[in-house]
């Protein structure tokens, strides 16, 4: 039996040699094998079949098969093969870069992967070592076995201890990368079902407090209820198509914050003092819709006064370099409602905090404050 030894030689063509022979295999268009050989362990990893249930199903075996019929052919169209050398003996060898490709992979996919996948980083790592020191000591032995399958004159054993090296490296660092990236999509998921959950809280619950008004206000001041229809439409037609993307100008949500505040003025006439003031160019910067609503029904649903003492609800709003403050004061009566410094509400203040958590991390500062004779909520967002 005669050997094939192969040595890589520059420009990444390979000297072929066997007992009485020399071939010269160049790889065409001077691609170098080691980085045809990382795209394909990256590529393999990075597909989405379930790779612990590779026959499972027909089509699933049959892309794979597929997948590697197309390695076969690549590995003959990046070279170019003596025209000495006879046909069985190319096929053979051939085979054996392309089973070199394939062991590595789906030993490491198949038995080190799920474990780097269940967070058991230890016992994975630990497998990994062993598969690097049974295929260096025992894949000469399973590829130059191919070659005996094969009646030719010119036995072929091909083993490349590089190509085994890339193929397991770059299926790691593509392991790797590729759970990470599952948990970067499967957090942004959940961030998104939980907004869009706390968005479903959100508008029933300004319903509910403006239907409340309206009907109280119908029972005592009938004339009004035509304006106050007609504001509460603009507010609803706004956090029902207007409000479905992540963030809305800010200029847009001012504007339904004083259509609000403006609905507040019919419904409650001279008896209380309402000022609201914005200053500050908002045209550049985009906030998340409805979230500063909560605390200005907080400080309309909440607000009393003592004797003698005129109601008062106080709203100022100042933008800055992308930047928002909120100041929102509603007089209290201290007789009635306890003095103390708290952050607690009820749905729709804890939703709305639930909301600054996930939108603005790191990026907010709220503040509330319960005076004497007022109550107080501030609140800083960097909008950038």
């Amino acid at each position: 039996m005669k050997n094939i030894y192969v040595k890589p030689q520059k420009h990444g063509d390979e000297r072929v040699r066997t007992d009485d022979k020399v071939f010269i295999i160049k790889n065409r268009l001077f691609i170098p094998k080691i980085l045809f050989v990382s795209a394909i362990a990256f590529s393999l990893d990075m597909k989405q079949f379930d790779w612990t249930r590779l026959f499972a199903k027909p089509f699933r075996f049959f892309t794979q098969l597929a997948f590697w019929v197309i390695v076969f052919v690549l590995f003959i169209v990046l070279k170019e093969f003596p025209d000495r050398m006879n046909g069985l003996t190319l096929f053979c060898l051939v085979l054996q870069q392309t089973l070199e490709l394939a062991l590595p992979s789906y030993s490491q996919n198949l038995l080190i992967v799920p474990f780097f996948k269940r967070g058991k980083w230890g016992i994975g790592i630990v497998l990994y070592i062993v598969q690097v020191v049974l295929l260096i000591y025992f894949l000469p032995y399973i590829l130059n076995a191919v070659g005996l399958l094969f009646p030719i004159s010119d036995r072929v054993n091909w083993h490349n201890e590089h190509i085994t090296f890339s193929v397991i490296a770059f299926t790691v660092v593509a392991t790797i990368f590729k759970i990470g990236l599952d948990r970067l999509i499967l957090d942004k998921q959940q961030k998104e079902n939980e907004l869009r959950h706390l968005k479903a809280q959100l508008n029933p619950h300004f319903l509910f407090n403006t239907l409340n008004n309206l009907y109280g206000l119908s029972v005592t001041e009938s004339k009004k209820l035509p304006d106050l229809m007609l504001k509460l439409s603009e507010l609803l037609r706004y956090s029902l198509y207007d409000t479905n993307q992540n963030f809305v100008p800010l200029q847009k949500e001012l504007d339904y914050i004083s259509n609000y505040v403006t609905l507040e003025k019919i419904r409650l006439n001279e008896k209380t003092e309402i000022k609201l003031d914005i200053s500050g160019d908002s045209s550049n910067d985009y906030i998340a819709p409805l979230l500063l609503i909560i605390f200005i029904e907080n400080g309309f649903k909440h607000f009393s006064a003592a004797k003698n003492q005129q109601a008062f609800v106080h709203i100022d709003f100042k933008i800055s370099n992308s930047r928002l403050s909120m100041i929102v004061k509603n007089s209290v009566d201290p007789e009635y409602i306890p003095v103390k410094n708290t952050t607690k509400g009820g749905l729709g203040l804890n939703n709305v905090k639930q909301r600054l958590d996930l939108i603005y991390p790191g990026q907010y500062n709220l503040e509330t404050a319960a005076k004497t004779n007022y109550f107080e909520v501030k609140l800083e967002i960097d909008l950038s």
